[in-house]
C-alpha cells in the first residue's frame, strides 16, 4: 500500500513538472494563420447589383495568376458595400468606391481591402477625381452641384454649382471637363484653381463618357437619347474637342439610329480610343467593341474589333500598362456576369465570372 502511494506521488510530480515545462520553457506555438492572398498587380471590378436591393459588391482579379475573388468588401469588413456600385478610383493608395444609390463613397485600403472611412452627404454620386492633395471632385446624377471633398477628413468643404447633373470627368492642365448626361447635351469646363464653371459647349444629346488623349484633346461619346422621350433622339456621335479653343473640330456619327454607345476609354498611352457600341434588347450594326485610331488626324479610323455576338456588353476597361481590353457581359441583369480579357489585338486571353452586373473596372 505504501509502495503504491509512493509510486502515485512520483507519477503526480512527473506530470506536474512536465506541464510546468511545457507552459513556461518550451511553449507550443499557435498554428499559423491561413495564408491570405497577395493583392498587388490587378483589377478591381465594381458589380452594380440590383437597384434598391443593396447587393452591390466589389471583386478583385489577379492579372498575373488569372484568379478572381468576389465579395472582397463584405468578406473583409463583414458589412455590405451598399446599393449600386457605380465606379472606383485609386487616389494616393486608397480605393474610393462610389456607391450611387446609397449616396456615399466607401474608402478602402487597396492592399488589405479594409474599410478606411466613408464620404457621406451626397445625393447620387457618380465619379470621383483627385484635383490636388487637398481636394477631390465628385459628380452627381440628381444634383446640380459637384461636391468638393477634403481627402484628409473625407468631408465636404465646398460645392461647384453647375446647374445640371454631371457625369464623367477628364482633366487637361488646370481644367476639368465634365458631361451632363441625363437628357442633356452639355460639356462644362471648370477651372480647378477657382472651383468655378467658366464655359460650356453643346454636343449631341446625352454625352455619357469623356476622356483626354495624349494630344490634350477631349473626346466625348454621346448616346443620342431615347426615342419617344420629351428630349427626343439624335444619331449617336463621338466628338473631338480642341481644349485650347474649346471648340469641336471633328464628329463621327454612329452608323444607325439604334446605336447606343457607352464607356469611352483610352489605352495606356492615350493614343487609341475604345467604346462599346450596343443596342438595348437587340443587335446593331458594328455592335461590340470599337477601336479608334489615328486620333489626331482629320479623319480618325473607327473599326469593330470584338463583335458582341449575342452578348450584352456592359462594362469596358483598358489596362494602362498592357493595353489589354476587359469587357463585362451583364447577361440578363439577374445572374452573375462574365468578364472577358482580350489582348490589345482583340484575341481572347481569359474569361471568368464576376458578380451581379459588373459595370466598371479600376486597375491597380
Amino acid at each position: 500500500m505504501i509502495f503504491n502511494i509512493q509510486k502515485l506521488a512520483t507519477f503526480i510530480l512527473i506530470i506536474f513538472f512536465s506541464i510546468a515545462c511545457s507552459k513556461n520553457e518550451n511553449p507550443i506555438p499557435d498554428p499559423p494563420e491561413p495564408q491570405k492572398p497577395q493583392y498587388s498587380k490587378g483589377l478591381f471590378i465594381c458589380n452594380e447589383g440590383n437597384f434598391m436591393y443593396g447587393n452591390a459588391s466589389l471583386s478583385y482579379y489577379n492579372i498575373e495568376t488569372q484568379t478572381i475573388t468576389n465579395q472582397i468588401f463584405f468578406t473583409t469588413n463583414n458589412a455590405p458595400l451598399g446599393d449600386v456600385c457605380q465606379s472606383m478610383n485609386i487616389i494616393d493608395g486608397k480605393g474610393y468606391v462610389v456607391v450611387n444609390n446609397s449616396g456615399k463613397v466607401q474608402v478602402i485600403d487597396t492592399t488589405t481591402f479594409k474599410y478606411c472611412g466613408t464620404i457621406t452627404g451626397l445625393n447620387s454620386p457618380r465619379y470621383i477625381e483627385k484635383i490636388d492633395n487637398n481636394k477631390l471632385y465628385i459628380t452627381d446624377l440628381y444634383s446640380p452641384i459637384i461636391s468638393i471633398i477634403d481627402p484628409a477628413t473625407l468631408t465636404k468643404k465646398g460645392e461647384i454649382n453647375v446647374g445640371r447633373s454631371t457625369e464623367m470627368m477628364a482633366r487637361v492642365d488646370n481644367y476639368i471637363y465634365t458631361t451632363s448626361w441625363s437628357f442633356q447635351n452639355k460639356v462644362y469646363k471648370i477651372d480647378t484653381r477657382t472651383d468655378s464653371v467658366i464655359d460650356s459647349l453643346e454636343v449631341t444629346m446625352q454625352p455619357n463618357s469623356i476622356v483626354a488623349d495624349k494630344f490634350n484633346n477631349i473626346w466625348v461619346l454621346s448616346d443620342g437619347g431615347y426615342a419617344g422621350t420629351p428630349a427626343g433622339q439624335e444619331r449617336a456621335t463621338l466628338t473631338r474637342i480642341k481644349t485650347n479653343t474649346f471648340t469641336i473640330d471633328y464628329i463621327y456619327e454612329l452608323p444607325t439610329d439604334e446605336s447606343s454607345p457607352t464607356k469611352l476609354c483610352t489605352d495606356g498611352l492615350k493614343e487609341n480610343l475604345y467604346f462599346i457600341n450596343g443596342a438595348w434588347g437587340g443587335s446593331v450594326q458594328m455592335g461590340g467593341i470599337c477601336k479608334v485610331t489615328d486620333i489626331d488626324s482629320t479623319s480618325p479610323k473607327v473599326e469593330l474589333i470584338i463583335p458582341e455576338k449575342g452578348r450584352l456588353f456592359y462594362g469596358l476597361g483598358v489596362d494602362p500598362r498592357s493595353s489589354e481590353i476587359y469587357i463585362s457581359d451583364a447577361i440578363d441583369f439577374t445572374q452573375k456576369g462574365v468578364v472577358y480579357r482580350y489582348s490589345n489585338k482583340g484575341e481572347l486571353v481569359h474569361q471568368f465570372q464576376a458578380d451581379l452586373i459588373p459595370g466598371y473596372f479600376c486597375f491597380k
